[in-house]
C-alpha cells in the first residue's frame, strides 16, 4: 500500500510544520524584542534616563562650582600675599633707601587686626593693574583709607574681578612722635569678589570656606565673605628696634 504510506508521511510532515510555525508565534510573542520596542518599553526606558539624568546633574553642577570657587579663592590669596610681599620688599630695602608712612597701608591706630571691621566702599577712581586702564594706578602716593578698596585687575583687561581691603596697625615703636615710620606692625589684608556692575553688598571679615560650596559668593542675608584674609608681621630688618619689639610682641 504505497499510495496510503506515501499520504501520511505528506499528512504528518504538514501536521509538524503547522506545529513548529505556531511554536515559532507563540515565542516571537514571549520575546517581543525579537520584533522591536514596545510602547510601554519606549516609555520605561526613556522614564529611567531621567532619573538618571536627574540623579547626575546636581553633583556635577555643585562639583563645577567648587572647582572655579576654588580657583578664585587661589587667585585672591595671590592677591593678599603679593601685597603683603610689597610691603616688606619696601620695609625690608637697605637702610640708604628708608621708607616713608605714605609707602605703608594706612594705619588703624592701636585697634586689632584680625577683628578689625570690614570696608564699606570702593575706591573706584583707583585700580590695581598690570595695564594702563585711564585709572589711577596701585600704589600710588596718597595712602587709601582703611575703610576703602581696591579694585584689582587680574587679566589685564582694564575690568576688576577683586577688590582687596589693605591696611596696618600703628606698630612698634609708637609713630605718634614725629612722622617716622614703625619699624615692625602688623599688616591686613582682604580680598573679596568684585564686580563694577553690581552694588557691593554688605561685607564680612570672616573668611569663606570653600567646603560643598553652590558657587554663590554672597550668603543668605546679602552680605559677603572674603575669598581670602591674610595677617602678618613685618619688620625692618635693617633696625635694632625692630629686633626689640618682635622680641618683646609689642605691636
Amino acid at each position: 500500500m504505497p499510495v496510503r504510506n506515501d499520504l501520511s508521511s505528506s499528512v504528518l510532515r504538514r501536521l509538524i510544520l503547522a506545529c513548529r510555525t505556531q511554536t515559532g508565534a507563540i515565542a516571537n510573542l514571549a520575546n517581543p524584542s525579537e520584533q522591536g520596542l514596545s510602547l510601554i518599553e519606549c516609555l520605561v526606558a526613556i522614564i529611567i534616563i531621567t532619573l538618571t539624568v536627574v540623579v547626575i546633574t546636581p553633583p556635577v553642577f555643585l562639583a563645577t562650582a567648587t572647582r572655579i570657587q576654588s580657583r578664585r579663592a587661589e587667585q585672591a590669596n595671590q592677591i593678599a600675599q603679593a601685597e603683603i610681599d610689597r610691603v616688606r620688599a619696601i620695609v625690608e630695602r637697605p637702610s640708604s633707601k628708608s621708607y616713608t608712612v605714605n609707602e605703608l597701608p594706612d594705619s588703624i591706630g592701636k585697634a586689632a587686626v584680625e577683628s578689625f571691621g570690614a570696608a564699606a566702599t570702593v575706591k573706584d577712581a583707583l585700580l590695581s593693574s598690570s595695564s594702563a586702564c585711564g585709572k589711577t594706578k596701585y600704589p600710588q602716593a596718597t595712602l587709601v583709607a582703611t575703610t576703602e578698596l581696591v579694585p584689582v585687575d587680574i587679566n589685564g583687561d582694564c575690568n576688576a574681578e577683586f577688590a582687596m581691603q589693605v591696611y596696618r596697625n600703628q606698630g612698634c615703636p609708637d609713630p605718634a612722635v614725629g612722622t617716622a615710620p614703625p619699624d615692625s606692625f602688623l599688616i591686613g589684608v582682604r580680598v573679596y569678589a568684585y564686580d563694577p556692575d553690581q552694588a557691593l553688598p554688605s561685607l564680612t571679615t570672616e573668611r569663606a570656606t570653600l567646603s560643598l560650596t553652590s558657587g554663590r559668593r554672597d550668603q543668605g542675608d546679602g552680605s559677603r565673605k572674603p575669598l581670602q584674609a591674610l595677617y602678618s608681621r613685618i619688620a625692618n630688618s635693617n633696625s635694632d628696634k625692630s629686633i626689640e619689639c618682635v622680641a618683646k610682641k609689642i605691636d
